[in-house]
């Protein structure tokens, strides 16, 4: 939906300015507490990930995908998912649980 999206450049730079950050090897998650709303998502998948389009909007779903399914403790957080090279190397499963761990991280740091 597009209430849960960061859409502005103004939005990424003021969230990843907050310096509330989660990282591995496949992905940095940058977040930033809002005064009130849903969590707010923004991807970023350069063509340093993978030359192909299809590879970076597959690994886009994926993580839209991930973000959907664990929204609600997110609550109140604009999120910024940063994909790193190996994100595109890896399968869906370890995808999925690098996010996993991410959301739970900038939960528990940033949320507070």
């Amino acid at each position: 939906m597009r209430s849960e999206r960061l859409l502005r450049g103004v939005d990424y730079r003021t969230t990843i300015a907050g310096r509330c950050r989660s990282d591995d090897r496949l992905f940095t998650v940058y977040a930033a507490r809002r005064q009130t709303g849903s969590a707010r998502l923004g991807i970023t998948v350069s063509r340093r990930v993978s030359n192909k389009a299809v590879r970076r909007n597959r690994l886009k779903r994926r993580v839209r995908e991930s973000f959907r399914c664990h929204k609600e403790p997110l609550v109140g957080l604009d999120l910024v998912v940063i994909a790193r090279q190996e994100a595109n190397e890896t399968d869906r499963l370890q995808v999925d649980q690098s996010l996993f761990g991410h959301w739970r991280r900038v939960r528990d740091k940033c949320g507070k």
